[in-house]
């Protein structure tokens, strides 16, 4: 039966574990969904942004498109403007010859021939020079065309892997969100599992502690009861909560009509408690009552301090250092069996308290119980 409620508070405590382990993980894939959703939302834009460029380097491309255009026609004009100028020289060396014919008369006109015959030079000239500098802004014009096309379609490919980028991480969301209802249902069932574990534990606690506070109980009986002596003796007690000390003189408790021994020697048998624990495992602890206000004292236990002896001599205050009254003493007194946490010597256990009577006066306690964290040892 201890081993039962051992394992049952081993059971409580994974679960607890588990359920922690799954709100953490929960908390996790809540945060892991609320960074996929700002990637989303980033790619978005990303996308975005990238198909804006698409469509700018598209009017850019068509922008050089009418340039090379323009520029194409500034080349036929300057082709006419050449082919003008060379009319034009043609006909200055015409009126050259006849203005020479006509010798004094005409020398005049010569001369004006040869103005004309000189302007018409210097324009073939500029019509040439204009015709190579638009050769040349036609070979940029091309080259930026290229390059232009070239950012273009680097561009779209750029906007097409944005829009790949942007389904995934939409799949992924998804994924998240289907990940995260689930962990939030398994979190869910692991609470109300380790809930009903819980219960469980505390219910195979709750029949330990009874059957061994019944055991002990039996045995008690089997050695004829308790009882308090004739005999006094002074004994050095201390709270077990504050560590301070005093003398107390105390009569005799008798089990069976014997006077129990207070020995703090683990090697000397103790009849009631070690026989208890023999039984049915757990701890034990035979209490006296130490004053009028209902202080406990450890008259025999299986309680080993750090010295390795038993505990005897520490006692449990009627009030507490916070000045609240003991609940385990509380129910004792009011002629209650108690049943529940305590803290024992230190640690936490799941504990039973029942009071000894001689006849109708209250003289002390019984006491079993079981550690929460289930650590070897025992305490009482």
């Amino acid at each position: 039966m201890e081993a039962a409620a051992q394992q049952a508070g081993v059971l409580a405590q994974a679960s607890r574990e588990v359920s922690d382990t799954s709100s953490e993980a929960a908390a996790s894939l809540a945060e892991l969904r609320c960074a996929i959703a700002d990637i989303a939302t980033s790619t978005g834009r990303a996308s975005t942004i990238a198909e804006e460029a698409v469509q700018e380097a598209r009017a850019v491309d068509e922008r050089i498109a009418a340039l090379q255009a323009a520029s194409e026609s500034i080349t036929e004009f300057v082709r006419l403007v050449g082919a003008i100028s060379q009319q034009s020289r043609f006909l200055a060396l015409n009126a050259s010859v006849e203005a020479a014919r006509a010798g004094d008369v005409g020398r005049g006109f010569a001369v004006v021939a040869d103005e004309v015959k000189e302007l018409a030079g210097r324009t073939a000239q500029a019509a040439q020079d204009i015709d190579a500098q638009i050769k040349a802004v036609q070979q940029e014009t091309r080259q930026a065309v290229e390059a232009v096309r070239r950012i273009t379609g680097t561009l779209g490919s750029i906007a097409e892997a944005q829009d790949t980028i942007a389904a995934a991480v939409e799949q992924q969301r998804a994924a998240t969100d289907r990940v995260m209802d689930n962990v939030d249902r398994a979190a869910n069932g692991s609470a109300r599992i380790t809930e009903a574990v819980g219960q469980l534990a505390d219910s195979q606690r709750v029949v330990y502690v009874r059957r061994a506070l019944a055991v002990a109980e039996q045995v008690l009986a089997d050695l004829g009861g308790a009882q308090l002596g004739e005999g006094r003796a002074t004994h050095t007690v201390r709270d077990q909560a504050t560590g301070a000390t005093h003398s107390a003189q105390l009569p005799d408790l008798l089990i069976g009509g014997t006077p129990l021994d207070r020995s703090d020697d683990p090697r000397r048998p103790s009849a009631l408690v070690d026989e208890v624990v023999r039984q049915i495992g757990g701890s034990c602890t035979v209490f006296q009552r130490l004053d009028g206000s209902g202080s406990m004292v450890r008259a025999a236990t299986t309680v080993l301090n750090p010295a390795g002896r038993r505990n005897v001599g520490t006692y449990i205050a009627r009030t507490d250092p916070d000045g609240t009254p003991n609940p385990v003493l509380a129910a004792v007194l009011a002629g209650e069996t108690y049943t529940g946490a305590a803290t024992v010597a230190g640690r936490q256990y799941f504990t039973a308290y029942t009071g000894l009577y001689d006849g109708s006066d209250l003289i002390g306690a019984l006491y079993v119980g079981l550690p929460l964290d289930s650590m070897p040892g025992s305490a009482g």
